[in-house]
Parts: C-alpha cells; sequence; structure tokens
C-alpha cells in the first residue's frame, strides 16, 4: 500500500513463491500445469531454475524449450516423481531479448498447455553517453561548446556515430514531452513471438459410423444434448473450490491517482514570440551612463542539429555554437549508435539568462486603425535596487504612440515592472517593435515584427447577363464602392461562347472517339454529321469556321490567335472536321461498319461478331442513329434500315403478347419505350403499345418517360405528351438568378444502366 502527501492511496498484490525443503507437498494446491520462473529477466551465462508444478503425482510432462511462431524443437520428457520440480536452462546471448518454453501434459482426461515467456535484455549493448556542456549558464548569443563522452558496455571509449540536437525545452511543455522515443526501442523493442499450436485426439470429434440405410440415434427432448454438459457445470458449482482458486491475483485498486510533475511554464519559455527577428542596435541613455544593450532579435526553436558526428579514439567529440538570444532552458539530445547495432542515448540542459531581462507583450498581429496597447516587462535579477530607463522605438510610421516612448522605474533586488505604451495603428504592412531596458551595470533590449492587417474585408460583386438570339448588345450597371483600396479593386468580365460554337470544339473528340464495338462505331461518326448539318442550317461558312477556330473555354479566355494553335499541338495542322474528303471517308467507312454489323435476323448484337446474338437494346439505339444519319442526308444501304425495323417491330409483338397474358402483373420496360420511339419516328407505331406504356409510364424511369413523350409528340398525341411533361416537370429545377436548370431525378440507383443518365432525360 502507498500513500502520497495528499493522503491518497494505491494497494495492489503481487504473487510470489517460496520454495524450501519440505520432504512433502500434499499441503499446496496447484493448478493442472505451472511454469514458474525465479526471476524476472536474465544475462547470458545465467540459468533460469524453471519450477514444474501440476496438480497429480508421477504427471509426465512434455517441455519444449525456445518454442517459436507455433514452431517447436524436440521436447524434453520429464516424469516428475513429485508435484514440483525444477528443471535448469540455460540462458545464451542468442536468447536475447526473449525465448518461450511451453509445457504439455494431459490430466483427467483432458490437455493442459502452458507458455512462459522468457526475458533476456540486452544491456551488453547500450552505450554509455555523457554530455558535458562548456558552462551551465549562458549569455544570450554567447560561444557555446558541448563535449559528448561515449563508452561501451566495459568502461571502454567507443568509437561511432553520434546525432546532436539542442531545441528550446519550452517547446516540451506545448508537445506534452519529447516526440521522441528511446532509441534502443528502435532495435530491441523486436521481440520473439510464439503462437502455441496444439494438436491431439481428445479435441477431435467423430460422428457416428452407420451402415447404409441406417437410422442414427437422436436426441431425447428438444435440450437433450445440453443435459449432460448442464450436469458438469452444476457439479463444478458444488465443488469447494476449483484448482488453485485461493492463489488467484488481487487486482490493483486505488483510491486516487495524484497527477505529478508540472512547472513553471513561464519560466522557461520567457521569450515564446521571439521567433523571426533581425539584428538592430541600440544606444544607451542621453543623460545617464548606461550599459549600451546588444538587441536580442535571433530567437530559434532549434539551437543545433548536426547527424553526422563521429567520436574519436578516446570516444569522445565536440561541437562548437552559437547560443540564440532566447532566454529559456535548453535542451541537448545525443544519440550515439556503432559496431554490433550498440545504441544509446545522453541528455543534458543548460539555460542562457541574464540579470536584466525585458520581455514584450504584444498581440500577434496589428490591424488597422486599432489602438492597442505594448507592455514591456522588466526583471531586475541583480543583488541591488536599479533605476531602469525603458524606451519604447516603432520605426516605420505603421505605429504611432500616444505616450511617451521613454519611461524611468525603479526595480528592486529580483524584482520586476511593468510599462505600458498605448499605440494607433496607422496603415497596413509590417510593424517593427523595439523595446530596452536600460541600467548602469547591465541592460537588455529586444526587437520584434508584425503583420499589421488592412481594415476591411475582401468583397467580391458577381452578376450574370445574356445575350438572347435578337440582341447584339446588352447594358447593365453597378454600384463601386466609395471606400475601397483603388490599387486593389478590379473588374472582371467573364464571357462564354454560343452552344454553336462549343460544338465546334466537340467535333475532333468526336472523330478521335476509339470505336470496336456496336455503339462506339455508332457514335464515331454520327455527332459529327449531325453538328455539320447544324452549322450548314445556321448559314454559317465552314471555311471561315476553320481558320478562326478557338478553344472557347471560359474558363481559358486569351489571344484567339493563340488559342487557335492548340489544336497544331495535338497533331492537327488542318481541323479534319470540315475537311469534305476527310468527313466523307469518315461517314462512309462508319456506314459500312454498321451495316457488316447487322445479323441474319436483321437486328444488331453488341460486336455482332460470330455466335453474337441481336438485342433490343442494340439494335434500337443503332436503327435510330441511322434514321438521324439518313434525316442529314447520309445514304443508308438499302434494305438495311428496313430490316432493322422489321426485327424491332417483331421484337414488340412479342412483349406485347407477354404483356397481355398477364396484364395485372406485367408492366412495359424501359427497353419498350425506347423502341416504341424508334418505330414511331419510323411512322410504325402499335396503338395497343402506346396505351399499355402510357399506362405504365410512372413505373419506367425519367430518361424511358421522356422517349415515350417524344413519340407521342411525333404521333401527335397532344394530351398523352402533355400529360408526360407534367410527370416530369415535377423534377425541374431553375436558378434564375445564375441562369441554369437541371432536374432532381429519383433515379439514384439508375445511374449505372443506359437509361439513368439526367443529361439525356
Amino acid at each position: 500500500k502507498v500513500t502520497d502527501k495528499k493522503q491518497r492511496s494505491i494497494e495492489g498484490a503481487y504473487l510470489f513463491n517460496v520454495i524450501g525443503n519440505a520432504t512433502s507437498d500434499e499441503s499446496f494446491t496447484f493448478n493442472d500445469l505451472e511454469l514458474i520462473v525465479d526471476k524476472q529477466d536474465y544475462k547470458p551465462g545465467e540459468d533460469v531454475k524453471l519450477l514444474i508444478n501440476t496438480e497429480r503425482r508421477n504427471q509426465q510432462v512434455l517441455l519444449f524449450v525456445r518454442a517459436a511462431n507455433g514452431v517447436y524443437s524436440q521436447p524434453q520428457i520429464l516424469r516428475l516423481d513429485k508435484r514440483s520440480t525444477i528443471v535448469p536452462i540455460a540462458v545464451q546471448i542468442a536468447d536475447m531479448p526473449n525465448f518461450f518454453v511451453e509445457a504439455v501434459c494431459v490430466s483427467k482426461g483432458r490437455v493442459h498447455t502452458v507458455t512462459k515467456e522468457i526475458i533476456v535484455p540486452p544491456a551488453s549493448r547500450v552505450l554509455d553517453i555523457e554530455v558535458v556542456p562548456s558552462k551551465q549558464r549562458y549569455q544570450p548569443g554567447e560561444a557555446a561548446s558541448v563535449t559528448f563522452k561515449i563508452k561501451d558496455e566495459h568502461g571502454e571509449p567507443f568509437v561511432g556515430s553520434a546525432v546532436v540536437s539542442i531545441y528550446d525545452k519550452a517547446l516540451e511543455y506545448i508537445s506534452g514531452g519529447s516526440n521522441v522515443v528511446d532509441i534502443k526501442e528502435f532495435f530491441w523493442k523486436w521481440r520473439r513471438r510464439h503462437y502455441p499450436q496444439t494438436i491431439h485426439n481428445v479435441a477431435m470429434y467423430f460422428s457416428p459410423l452407420l451402415r447404409r440405410g441406417e437410422r442414427g440415434m437422436q436426441q431425447l427432448g428438444v435440450f437433450g444434448h445440453l443435459r449432460e454438459r448442464n450436469d458438469d457445470r452444476l457439479g463444478a458449482k458444488k465443488q469447494k473450490g476449483a484448482p488453485g482458486a485461493n492463489r488467484m491475483m488481487l487486482s490493483a485498486k486505488a483510491d486516487g491517482v495524484a497527477a505529478s510533475g508540472g512547472a513553471n511554464f513561464a519560466a522557461d519559455k520567457d521569450m515564446e514570440m521571439e521567433e523571426g527577428m533581425e539584428d538592430s542596435g541600440a544606444g544607451g541613455a542621453d543623460n545617464n551612463p548606461v550599459k549600451a544593450p546588444t538587441v536580442r532579435s535571433n530567437f530559434a526553436d532549434t539551437a543545433l542539429w548536426k547527424a553526422n558526428l563521429t567520436t574519436d579514439e578516446k570516444g569522445e567529440v565536440t561541437v562548437d555554437l552559437n547560443m540564440p538570444e532566447n532566454l529559456s532552458t535548453w535542451k541537448i539530445n545525443v544519440w550515439g549508435m556503432g559496431q554490433g547495432t550498440r545504441v544509446g542515448h545522453g541528455t543534458q540542459e543548460v539555460i542562457t539568462s541574464k540579470n536584466v531581462i525585458v520581455r514584450m507583450q504584444a498581440p500577434r498581429f496589428f490591424v488597422e486603425r486599432d489602438e492597442v496597447v505594448l507592455s514591456a516587462n522588466v526583471h531586475n535579477y541583480l543583488d541591488s535596487e536599479k533605476s531602469v530607463q525603458v524606451k519604447l522605438e516603432i520605426p516605420g510610421g505603421i505605429l504611432e504612440s500616444t505616450d511617451a516612448l521613454s519611461k524611468t522605474v525603479t526595480i528592486a533586488p529580483h524584482g520586476e515592472a511593468r510599462i505600458d505604451w498605448r499605440v494607433k495603428v496607422q496603415s497596413s504592412g509590417e510593424a517593427v517593435i523595439r523595446m530596452l531596458a536600460l541600467t548602469d551595470e547591465e541592460s537588455d533590449a529586444m526587437e520584434m515584427r508584425f503583420p499589421v492587417k488592412m481594415h476591411g474585408i475582401d468583397k467580391t460583386e458577381s452578376f450574370s447577363f445574356a445575350l438572347r438570339p435578337a440582341d447584339n448588345e446588352t447594358t447593365f450597371s453597378f454600384m463601386v464602392p466609395e471606400q475601397r483600396l483603388p490599387e486593389r479593386s478590379q473588374f472582371v468580365l467573364r464571357y462564354s461562347p454560343s452552344l454553336a460554337g462549343a460544338m465546334i470544339d466537340a467535333l475532333p473528340y468526336m472523330l478521335e472517339y476509339p470505336y470496336g464495338c456496336t455503339e462506339q462505331t455508332l457514335n464515331r461518326f454520327l455527332p459529327s454529321v449531325i453538328t455539320q448539318r447544324v452549322l450548314l442550317d445556321m448559314g454559317m461558312d465552314l471555311s471561315a469556321i476553320r481558320e478562326h477556330q478557338n478553344n472557347l473555354n471560359a474558363q481559358e479566355i486569351g489571344n484567339p490567335k493563340e488559342r487557335a494553335k492548340q489544336w497544331k499541338n495535338k497533331g492537327w495542322n488542318t481541323s479534319p472536321v470540315f475537311d469534305e474528303a476527310e468527313m466523307d471517308s469518315i461517314v462512309k467507312e462508319g456506314v459500312r461498319k454498321l451495316t457488316a454489323m447487322q445479323l441474319n435476323d436483321g437486328g444488331w448484337g453488341w460486336f455482332s461478331g460470330w455466335g453474337e446474338h441481336s438485342t433490343p437494346h442494340t439494335t434500337a439505339t443503332v436503327v435510330h442513329g441511322l434514321q438521324i444519319a439518313a434525316a442529314n442526308k447520309v445514304a443508308i444501304v438499302p434494305g438495311v434500315l428496313d430490316r432493322g425495323l422489321a426485327w424491332l417491330r417483331t421484337h414488340q409483338d412479342k412483349r406485347l403478347a407477354w404483356i397481355m397474358e398477364d396484364r395485372e402483373k406485367r408492366r412495359a420496360n424501359n427497353n419498350d419505350a425506347l423502341v416504341f420511339m424508334v418505330l414511331a419516328d419510323a411512322g410504325q407505331h402499335d396503338n395497343q403499345m402506346k396505351e399499355i406504356l402510357f399506362e405504365d409510364r410512372l413505373k419506367l424511369s425519367t430518361y424511358a418517360q421522356s422517349m415515350l413523350g417524344l413519340a407521342m409528340h411525333k404521333i401527335g398525341d397532344e394530351a398523352k405528351w402533355k400529360m408526360i411533361l407534367r410527370n416530369l416537370d415535377q423534377y425541374l429545377t431553375q436558378d434564375e438568378e445564375n441562369q441554369t436548370a437541371w432536374l432532381e431525378l429519383p433515379n439514384g440507383g439508375y445511374w449505372w444502366y443506359w437509361y439513368g443518365s439526367e443529361i439525356e432525360t
């Protein structure tokens, strides 16, 4: 039981064994099998005195020494005359850092296995490192040297590599301590592992062997198979106690745990904001004979870091440095490593201090038009009272003080005083603040720089307008704020081209589209044909467009001539889109391939090769594409389109018959809507399928509903296409301010399928 000064206590228990010369062990109670070692850890050359206890006499035990990862060597076979015996095991160098012993015995028809880990710390590989600084206390900026003396496990000088780090100890208060673990853990935290692997026939289960056709025995009652097990449990409860019950480890419990540690944070981190300064001199007072100070501006978190040190034949190495100008405690850490994976760590602390200190208090940044208070905390660690002249210097005109810049105070021995100045922030930029504490014996000064932010916010006013087809120009007005910075004010105009211009840029990508399957072959030439026809219908001069082709990306506005060169950088010296010969070649090749892909039954499959079969979606897509191509004056091989339409009519008739067999349960699907639209475009729609699709429209995807609405419009059934438009209109979302519109579709699970596109809808 342990009690601290605040009378908070922790108590716990530890199980230990006493081994004597008793001739009989009848009065002791053991578990079925126990392994106990005489020490917590061992050194190479020592013997492990392994105590083996069993619950029964004359027990035979298999002892496996140095088992690892479930792999075993030949076991020792021990027959115990009594219930206890001691087996010595010699510890070798190769046993570092640990090894395992495992014992197995069979008692009362059960197999018992116990594993014990033997710890052998690698103490002989740990280096002894002594850190010897030239002084324990330095002046800010003073030259310093640190010597490191490294010895091996025998106390002899060690030649090897060393790494040194000297940093402000205040960092550990921020990080909660050193963030570097003990170097020995990197090399010697490795430990052998062992997972016992025991296989025996007692654990095996065999089912009854029955002759063919023989009926096996069943359990009696619903819970008959549990009766024997429950009886065993009840019997166990009636016993006075399980073996070894009186040797159970007591669990530790605490009435309260005191939080230890703690330190004067402010004392160790006097200069928390003294980073990033530049040297600047300061003179003494005009009338008093004062000691001229050195302005402290070289503030650093790390004083030294070297990773390439090597000790000499004496096992020593020395480093030189100039101490930073922080007034703080500095942590010196050195790590050593050498032959035989010998590693070690040493540490020491030194201090940079002065007898007269000035500490600056200021905000982390300033804002234009602010009025703030700057403070100087002056400490007098001398043994005599001092008259201190405290000065504030704020060059640059960014800050302006409303108080006198120089003040004189009297500070008692080992006392301190605070001096305040009220300042106004005149403009943005970087403020330089210098504070001086001057006495006739010792003086101090420090300088820091602070960012001064602008008074105001970054603000953007955005407007959006459009030129309608009937307009050639538009005018809009906006208000320019009066209180602004003219040098930082901008007006940015971004403009986007019409859809026709955007189509021009898309054409080269269509021509380079990889093709192989039926759909890719169709989609390679068809968009280019449509776009070209649209531009011709608009009366646009294709040759002129070819000469002035630009990459009209609204986010990449630039010189049109420079933008036109981007297409040439892609390897196109002339635009293939507007080369009539190239266009005719692409169109003819596309029609030829699609014609060759048509199957004997008139339909199309995915690749339409050997063993392929026609599918409704692919066939309808190709027929629809050929219809569009024909409408754009592309020559189609006679009979190709008619055979495709015939295949779709046959497919639709089969679907119609299948649905009507059980109309109450069967519904039209998305493929039926696509096929119906293609046939309607050819003037071959079926009225019965029209009514079925309209009745089942809410079961279709929104894309399929859109195709059905187009078919109704083609047929001329105004009531039906207007109703479908109303059904789809509920998903329309419009943003008038940004002139955008989109569909909030309930098709979350459809996106993977052809009918799940909100863009096509």
